[in-house]
């Protein structure tokens, strides 16, 4: 369990530097998503090759990605147009966010 804790300690730090850097709108939506699966996959992928269970291997990643998803939303709150509402703000930013990490392209 050391492994994994540490793994999400580590896996969260690397996430939030990535969402610095994207908040500096150098990098585009698409690149700055699939960055955070590759983080997230890297991660995954070192933890099966120590021998940790799928199980929990799993559970991280999913944490990471809630994580990712969550700094990713409150990014776009805070960056908003005036007078855009952020629940809509926010559900636009988690339909971008899961398309985007599950499919690696923008949606049409």
């Amino acid at each position: 369990m050391e492994k994994l804790k540490f793994a999400e300690g580590l896996g969260k730090k690397i996430i939030e530097r990535q969402h610095d850097f994207f908040s500096t709108g150098d990098v585009e939506k698409l690149e700055h998503i699939t960055n955070i699966k590759r983080i997230i996959a890297s991660i995954s992928e070192y933890l099966k090759y120590e021998g940790l269970s799928e199980d929990g291997i799993n559970d991280l990643a999913d944490q990471l990605i809630q994580f990712a998803r969550s700094e990713y939303i409150e990014m776009c709150i805070s960056n908003k147009y005036e007078g855009e509402d952020d629940d809509v703000v926010k559900e636009e930013s988690e339909v971008w966010f899961d398309y985007i990490y599950e499919n690696e392209e923008y949606p049409e």
